[in-house]
């Protein structure tokens, strides 16, 4: 046998099934033989590296990853809802408070159509707010529901009013009741988005 001998022939030697001629060529070949040694000395490292065992729970590790994944997640999302709630502060505070000051710089109760504009500024603010969006408290959505309520029974004392061609001191009266019972009900959502995005 001229060639050496190939790796399935050493190991099959190795392990006993090599054919007489295999045999033959290793004990007369050296370079055949060092491979043979090699393959032997491989195999003792092998069999001499530590058992190493996969752990039979890896929940606690996965667990414990996808609960700090969510908890970056929230406070991404509060951070946002946070930065949402202080525009909508800003905004309502900067509608109020330009609403107070062209009703007190006057010195006089202010105007009806000025009254108006700040119920629809208002009514704009609480939609920029999209309150819908938020789960609230039992305590928190009662009290919307009362506001809201009146609200309603307000816009229609304002309809009857305005049937009725009331004079224009009540219905001045009946709307700032309505500017002021719409801020309430702004001012406790605006709460309630800064309470929660925090």
């Amino acid at each position: 046998m001229s060639e050496h001998l190939s790796l399935e022939e050493l190991l099959a030697v190795r392990d006993g099934e090599g054919t007489a001629a295999a045999r033959g060529h290793l004990e007369s070949c050296a370079a055949c033989r060092a491979e043979f040694e090699r393959l032997h000395q491989v195999a003792a490292a092998l069999r001499a590296l530590p058992a190493l065992r996969a752990p039979r729970d890896r929940w606690p590790a996965v667990h414990q990853r996808l609960r700090a994944a969510r908890r970056r997640r929230r406070w991404r999302s509060a951070g946002w809802m946070s930065l949402a709630a202080a525009a909508a502060v800003a905004l309502i505070v900067g509608v109020r408070g330009t609403w107070q000051e062209r009703s007190t710089a006057a010195g006089e109760p202010a105007s009806l159509d000025s009254l108006v504009a700040e119920s629809q500024r208002l009514e704009e603010a609480l939609r920029l707010l999209d309150p819908t969006s938020r789960v609230l408290s039992g305590r928190a959505a009662s009290s919307i529901a009362a506001l809201e309520d009146r609200i309603a029974l307000l816009d229609a004392r304002l309809d009857q009013a305005r049937e009725q061609r009331a004079d224009q001191a009540e219905i001045r009266r009946l709307w700032q009741e309505r500017v002021g019972l719409m801020s309430q009900l702004v001012n406790l959502h605006v709460t309630r988005a800064a309470y929660v995005g925090l």
